[in-house]
């Protein structure tokens, strides 16, 4: 230790070498579960060119008490693709596949009129017995 707050050169390269060590890893187990996950889901979406994503409302939550999910996907997807997706993102058997073009709305803040973005919806009915666990973890 070095006078008057000063530090040695000795004991800064110490302190680098903890700091590094430190770093390296946390980087190493974090970064690689999560790349694995979104890999696997990316790859799975750009195979089919749709984009997919849970709608979670009250009403998709009793929904899904029933056994049917909903999702909001591309325009462009269509009712085989979305089986498709959902069958191998969840690892589920789908049965049947529900699609609705949701309208935008027209919204107002202070003087500005605007719209929501119109959307397509799918409603997804899975096996008995089969589970998506979309609403746990979050």
């Amino acid at each position: 230790m070095g006078i008057f707050g000063t530090k040695k050169e000795d004991d800064i390269k110490q302190e680098k070498a903890v700091d590094e060590k430190k770093s390296e890893k946390k980087t190493k187990g974090s970064t690689k579960k999560k790349e694995v996950k979104n890999a696997e889901v990316s790859s799975i979406a750009s195979a089919y060119n749709i984009d997919i994503s849970p709608i979670i409302t009250e009403k998709s939550h009793g929904l899904a008490a029933r056994g049917k999910y909903t999702f909001r996907v591309k325009k462009k997807a269509t009712k085989a693709q979305i089986k498709n997706v959902v069958e191998e993102m969840y690892k589920v058997n789908v049965t049947d596949v529900n699609v609705v073009i949701v309208k935008p709305k027209r919204r107002t803040v202070k003087y500005d009129r605007g719209y929501q973005s119109l959307y397509k919806k799918a409603v997804v009915t899975v096996k008995k017995g089969d589970h998506i666990a979309v609403f746990e973890g979050a």
